[in-house]
């Protein structure tokens, strides 16, 4: 399975059904409908994980976000791609996944994104991926969710879109 900006892409309606193949770095262009999986790691004491990403990234750089974010390959399903984007960022072999849902996003560019959003434990250690996280920290749900009202520039705009729904529903 390829990887990055050539990374090949399932191609979804509006209703999330392939109908197609788009490459990754055409989604945007091509305003192709696709598909993403995020992933919210949380500590023993609840806790979530967030990455911000390095700051030599093109889009959203410096920004806070999921504890894992992965476009989903062509044929790969959300859980899947989710495992493989955590081990590659963080090190982390994930499998116990908890889905809490599938949502929509519409993107500026005219496409819209299906995110699949996924919770799971992790106490363990951290192998990042510094090509693609600046660093990474831990808050509470409280403390997530009162930056994201007051401090909405420093998040990407999907972890905006979760946040209130996914990281609220947290117990």
């Amino acid at each position: 399975m390829n990887r990055g900006v050539d990374q090949v892409l399932d191609r979804v309606d509006d209703r999330d059904r392939v109908i197609g193949l788009v490459r990754r770095n055409e989604v945007f262009r091509k305003r192709a409908n696709f598909r993403v999986a995020h992933l919210l790691l949380y500590n023993r004491r609840s806790q979530v994980l967030l990455q911000q990403l390095a700051r030599g990234r093109k889009r959203q750089p410096g920004r806070w976000g999921s504890s894992v974010a992965a476009y989903v390959s062509a044929g790969e399903g959300y859980a899947d791609a989710i495992r493989r984007r955590a081990k590659e960022e963080l090190g982390v072999e994930v499998r116990a996944l908890t889905h809490l849902g599938t949502t929509r996003m519409d993107e500026e560019s005219g496409c819209r994104k299906f995110i699949g959003v996924f919770a799971a434990r992790w106490d363990g250690e951290l192998k990042i991926d510094r090509s693609h996280i600046e660093k990474v920290r831990t808050a509470g749900r409280d403390e997530v969710l009162e930056e994201c009202r007051s401090e909405p520039s420093r998040f990407t705009p999907t972890f905006l879109h979760l946040a209130e729904r996914y990281v609220a529903a947290a117990r």
